[in-house]
């Protein structure tokens, strides 16, 4: 069973968008998914690269998804530094009672 889908494209996470392909991801959680990360605004691709990285060795170390989430946001935040609003651009829509998708 799909438990978490990633999208790391600019404003997968928008849903006030009249453009079909923006706001997939709460369609996306919508049909079932149980988690799902998105980006809200457009992000650099270095930007994505540290959170995608940090996202996934959190996840691989079995840590529930909104932790994960929320450790890859301080990373990037860390690294981009306190002027660079960033971190703030991957959300996570979520339907699972609590972040374990395993």
């Amino acid at each position: 069973m799909l438990t978490t889908i990633c999208l790391a494209t600019c404003e997968s996470a928008k849903t006030d968008s009249p453009q079909g392909f923006l706001g997939i991801a709460p369609k996306i959680v919508q049909k079932g998914v149980p988690a799902v990360v998105a980006m809200r605004y457009q992000v650099l691709v270095s930007t994505a690269e540290i959170f995608l990285e940090e996202f996934y060795n959190a996840i691989t170390e079995r840590k529930p998804v909104d932790w994960a989430v929320q450790w890859a946001r301080n990373q990037v935040s860390s690294d981009a530094g306190l002027d660079n609003r960033e971190f703030a651009t991957p959300v996570l829509f979520m339907r699972a009672d609590d972040g374990n998708i395993f």
